[in-house]
């Protein structure tokens, strides 16, 4: 019974669960974010300036025209919402707070347009054309948070809720004229309108190009794992029992099924202590077989270490520093420079790989740089203690760190 409970919890290590969370840590609407933070603070800008341009020239059309305390009311609903987006740059949720100012900014243009329709005290001489000007951005904060046909459909609404204002309380005006003012301002608005539909999109696009890259590497360490175990199956249960089909007298068979036992209880013992132990100058020798010959690694370890490693994290490490360097050598340029640094101690293992190569900026990384970021962190999150670093800006070269400390 005991072989059969050690072979449980050695399956039971690389469960797809396992790798499935540590891959969900990976920001799964990173760029769709940043993307509606931009959006949102572009369109809270341009309400700032139509305000500055539009309230002047609002009191004075409202002036004996509705009653003194529009202006006031008026600014709150067409313009509050509007400038509520530039709140989305510091929302922890930043797609819930743009898509409640989004709703809101239409909703606060027409119910603008409405209550000036219901004020009125006189007849004014000329239209009223102070929201014409500013109707569309409705329709551009809405296209950021919902489908580009509901965008549009604001978009008319909001620019007839304008034309309406314009002619309200002006019996000499030009319907014609005000109703074309209007169809201009809904063409005109549409090209930003489809834009900005299309970059949220991208951003969405890429995010989900992401997460699926985050599955595929998650199955991939998943399958490494399931052929080591696969290949110690082989090695030494299997061989076992072909042994014992073969002669169930031979001397050896009970060496080799004790050593087989000893290996599975090795990598299943009870809980995290379930790693084969190796020796501090093993591991620096793992970590070096990992690295290609011809990048120069400099070690620095305790010469008092007596304490040894867990396998699983040694093996992770090693992984995550030969990504690391074979990205270097892939992107870091022609003549770039790599150097690594192993340090080791009783309590802490970390491993720097350097270059000083083109460098990037880690806040826009391109679809072939997810191996450095998902790779390395794919690995280093599947054992305890373990984190990694990824530091580069444009022309400066990059520094990745991967780091095991003892829970």
């Amino acid at each position: 019974m005991a072989n059969v409970s050690a072979l449980r919890r050695l399956a039971s290590k690389s469960s797809p669960e396992d790798f499935e969370a540590s891959a969900r840590r990976v920001p799964a609407s990173a760029e769709h974010d940043r993307i509606l933070v931009v959006i949102s603070t572009i369109n809270a800008v341009a309400y700032l300036v139509y305000a500055f341009v539009t309230l002047p020239v609002m009191v004075t059309e409202a002036d004996g025209v509705v009653a003194r305390w529009y202006p006031v009311v008026g600014t709150v609903l067409a313009f509050g919402p509007g400038l509520a987006l530039i709140g989305v740059r510091w929302a922890s949720d930043p797609q819930r707070r743009a898509l409640l100012a989004g709703i809101a900014c239409p909703l606060g243009a027409v119910a603008g347009a409405a209550v000036w329709a219901t004020a009125g005290v006189a007849d004014a001489a000329d239209p009223a054309v102070w929201m014409l000007d500013f109707a569309g951005l409705p329709a551009v904060a809405v296209a950021a948070v919902r489908p580009m046909c509901e965008a549009l459909a604001v978009l008319v609404v909001c620019k007839g809720s304008a034309a309406y204002v314009a002619v309200a309380h002006c019996p000499g005006a030009d319907v014609g004229a005000m109703a074309g003012e209007a169809v201009f301002g809904v063409l005109f608005t549409s090209l930003f309108v489809y834009v900005t539909a299309m970059v949220v999109r991208a951003g969405a696009s890429l995010d989900e190009s992401r997460s699926e890259t985050a599955d595929l590497v998650a199955a991939s360490v998943r399958n490494a794992e399931l052929a080591r175990f696969d290949g110690l199956i082989h090695d030494h249960v299997i061989s076992t029992l072909v042994a014992v089909a073969a002669d169930p007298h031979d001397p050896r068979i009970v060496d080799l099924a004790t050593s087989a036992l000893t290996r599975l209880d090795a990598l299943a013992d009870a809980g995290d202590a379930a790693d084969e132990q190796i020796s501090a100058v093993e591991l620096v020798g793992r970590v070096r077989a990992a690295i290609v010959p011809a990048v120069e690694a400099a070690v620095r370890m305790d010469p008092d270490s007596a304490r040894e490693f867990p396998s699983s994290m040694v093996r992770a490490v090693s992984e995550a520093v030969a990504e690391a360097v074979r990205n270097a050598r892939l992107h870091a340029g022609t003549g770039a420079d790599i150097v690594i640094a192993i340090e080791v101690s009783d309590h802490r293992v970390s491993v720097v790989v350097a270059d000083d190569g083109v460098g990037f900026d880690p806040d826009a990384v391109a679809n072939d740089r997810l191996g450095l970021r998902l790779s390395v962190r794919q690995r280093m999150v599947s054992v305890d203690g373990g984190r990694s670093r990824i530091r580069s800006a444009p022309g400066e070269g990059t520094t990745v760190e991967v780091e095991w400390t003892r829970p």
